[in-house]
């Protein structure tokens, strides 16, 4: 970490040296340079007003050090994050108030490049002359990634070595005990008030799962991502079917009851007879675990491997 971290710290110096010479360059520009996924850089250090349009990012930013100027609305309903009262909330984070944003004028925005709503949101910031940067967090190499950037701004390397490099540790002693080889057939589903998909490596319950060396059903069957097909499904006869949810998690394992359960031909499949059809917690595969990703890992480890891991 201390290697990265004086890079990082060496490249803020040298972008501060560039134009017009160090002399004449504010000291509030002095800081580390942060990147975005897209390629775009600010300059930030410790004392940057920093909002977050999303709340796994704003967590985040917790964990290095940092307090948040600004969050949206589930970081406190949804994701119960202890916040100072000054913290402002900007908005959801499918619709963030750019009125109240701009009204904090903030040094930075850390925004998600997954979302529309956060994408069109750069011209108006950048028109306004506040910097923003567009980061996404699917694997646990991404949240890393971003905890390199976001350590070095606050300079608490103390801190990625308590949430990241413990964590590191943890998932590596679980991937080397993952036995070699093809393993057992999924179904990886995702459930919500309205509706099913399936789902492969897209999120981070599937990039588990193929670390795991299963084999997801939805590969071999590009069709199910677009309609499930129970027959299909009766077909592959998967070994296990794991469900992640989104929203609110009673209304979609009411979905899943009445629109899946209730057929017969699901309770004929292996998965469902031999109690391996299983919900997986929100907190730990569908919001972005951060700290507790190595938790994400040894929770599904202890399910499939339990030989191991039990």
């Amino acid at each position: 970490m201390k290697k990265i971290f004086a890079a990082l710290l060496c490249a803020a110096v040298l972008c501060s040296l560039c134009g017009c010479g160090a002399a004449e360059e504010p000291a509030q520009t002095k800081g580390v340079v942060v990147t975005d996924i897209f390629g775009d850089s600010a300059v930030l250090n410790a004392e940057s007003r920093v909002a977050f349009g999303y709340t796994s990012f704003a967590q985040c930013w917790q964990l290095a050090g940092g307090e948040p100027l600004g969050v949206t609305l589930d970081a406190v309903e949804d994701r119960g994050m202890d916040l100072p009262e000054e913290v402002e909330i900007i908005g959801t984070v499918k619709s963030v108030d750019l009125e109240k944003l701009i009204a904090l004028s903030p040094d930075y925005v850390v925004l998600s490049a997954d979302l529309t709503a956060h994408t069109e949101l750069k011209d108006s910031l950048r028109e306004m002359g506040i910097p923003c940067g567009y980061f996404r967090v699917d694997t646990f190499d991404d949240y890393k990634s971003l905890m390199v950037q976001f350590c070095a701004v606050t300079g608490r390397d103390d801190l990625f070595e308590q949430n990241v490099t413990r964590v590191e540790e943890n998932i590596s002693s679980i991937r080397v005990s993952i036995p070699e080889g093809n393993g057992e057939s999924v179904l990886l589903l995702r459930a919500y008030s309205t509706g099913v998909r399936a789902k492969t490596d897209d999120n981070l319950a599937g990039q588990i799962l193929r670390e795991f060396h299963m084999e997801n059903i939805a590969d071999k069957s590009p069709s199910l991502l677009e309609e499930l097909s129970m027959e299909q499904i009766i077909l592959e006869d998967p070994r296990y079917i794991f469900v992640t949810t989104m929203g609110d998690e009673q209304a979609a394992e009411e979905y899943m009851r009445l629109n899946m359960e209730s057929d017969p031909a699901w309770s004929s499949l292996t998965a469902v007879k031999e109690g391996r059809y299983i919900f997986l917690p929100q907190d730990l595969f569908h919001y972005k675990p951060n700290e507790r990703w190595d938790e994400s890992y040894e929770y599904l480890a202890k399910i499939i491997y339990p030989e191991i891991f039990g």
